[in-house]
């Protein structure tokens, strides 16, 4: 990202999260809620730059932090259609738009600025492969993005810490909606799942600075990642007692994780003072 694309807020606090549903959504829901904080179902600059959906309506609410400099003229506006996104829906104008809420957005008469758009489903579908240049989403992935917008609740904004184990939590739901392709044997959901819960891992690993006092940390998520891709071959070569005791296995481990998480946390970049102090190192 360019520098100034950061900032303390952005990444210390985000909204409490409301579903229809509570702790106990669909699984449609839940995947919508794991492929919404995917940069796996988005392409180009924004994949590459670890972007999702979540980045710009955090837990379905506008980022009013989010900028950009150069497509942002003040936080929490955008300009989609440049080509930094996607080179084919450059309009060739700097028009960057305040992000929307996506709360209560079942209800909207009106989506975005594409009147063409006229279901949420074909606005989404708009968003990932238009304007940021993915890939066509598989229907099952279309219909849970859809689900889990539809559930946002429209309630007021509470802002709370980003956590560890807030973070956490959110990994264990995902491994609970990953045993639905393995209880079916579907094999390529499965696979799909294992790929962006990886990359939940994955940011987790980032708020833990690269240094010796974290190498354990950054040794045991490295390992859930193997297992996860261990579980995808494993359903990939109908081995389906296997893949689903090794998610059984994983997800213990998660549940209840080494005491060096919690012994790390503090001096990780999920402490603000921290993370602050990172945001103002100069860039090399």
């Amino acid at each position: 990202m360019p520098p100034g694309s950061l900032s303390l807020d952005a990444l210390s606090l985000h909204p409490r999260e409301a579903l229809e549903g509570g702790e106990a959504p669909s699984f449609y829901v839940a995947l919508g809620r794991l492929a919404f904080r995917s940069p796996d179902i988005l392409g180009g600059t924004a994949r590459k730059a670890g972007l999702s959906c979540h980045a710009c309506h955090t837990n379905g609410y506008s980022n009013t932090d989010f900028f950009i400099p150069g497509l942002s003229d003040r936080p929490g506006h955008v300009d989609v259609t440049h080509s930094f996104w996607n080179v084919r829906a450059d309009d060739r104008r700097d028009n960057p738009l305040a992000i929307p809420s996506l709360r209560g957005v079942k209800t909207k008469e009106r989506l975005g600025q594409d009147l063409g758009a006229t279901s949420l489903r074909e606005f989404t579908r708009r968003v990932i492969v238009v304007d940021f240049a993915g890939d066509e989403p598989e229907p099952v992935l279309l219909d849970a993005l859809v689900a889990y917008q539809e559930a946002l609740r429209p309630v007021p904004l509470v802002d709370e810490p980003v956590s560890l184990e807030q973070d956490m939590r959110d990994i264990l739901h995902h491994l609970d909606a990953l045993a639905l392709p393995l209880s079916e044997e579907d094999a390529a959901l499965a696979a799909r799942m294992a790929t962006m819960i990886r990359g939940q891992l994955g940011f987790i690993d980032e708020r833990f600075p690269d240094d010796e006092a974290m190498r354990d940390v950054h040794a045991i998520l490295a390992d859930w990642s193997r297992a996860l891709a261990n579980i995808a071959d494993l359903a990939e070569n109908d081995d389906w007692p296997a893949a689903r005791s090794a998610l059984a296995t994983l997800r213990t481990a998660v549940a209840d994780p080494p005491p060096v998480f919690a012994d790390q946390a503090p001096l990780s970049l999920y402490n603000p003072i921290r993370l602050k102090a990172w945001l103002s190192k100069p860039i090399r």
